[in-house]
């Protein structure tokens, strides 16, 4: 019998949307090696992404715990249509694409585990 599926991914999506959103807006702030008023230009699109990001948060490591390959994809597929990612890091070596969504999901735990703690 088929295991049924417990939990989907939008909130999973929802995270990481904004995760590489505000990543995006503070490399584009550094660019230039000075910040500005204008450069908060940068941060509006990740401001718009924070409450969905964070209104089901607390559903998001389950939907990570419940991961098949299908969501994988399907996570994966979704990062790079939205962001345009860079595969090689500083150091020369390759940095794949999943690398990058498993670091954002490590950013977006502890993300958790930072609100649950001012919550308190």
């Amino acid at each position: 019998m088929a295991e049924d599926k417990k939990y989907g991914i939008q909130q999973t999506k929802e995270l990481l949307d904004f995760i590489f959103s505000l990543a995006e807006a503070i490399k584009k702030s550094a660019s230039d090696g000075k910040f500005s008023w204008t450069d908060g230009l940068n941060f509006i699109e990740p401001l718009k992404k924070i409450a969905p990001a964070i209104d089901d948060i607390d559903d998001v490591i389950p939907e990570v715990m419940d991961l098949d390959a299908s969501e994988w994809n399907e996570l994966v597929d979704y990062i790079q249509g939205r962001f345009d990612l860079v595969t090689t890091s500083t150091d020369g070596e390759e940095d794949d694409i999943e690398t990058k969504i498993e670091e954002a999901l490590n950013a977006g735990v502890e993300l958790l585990r930072l609100t649950q703690i001012i919550k308190a």
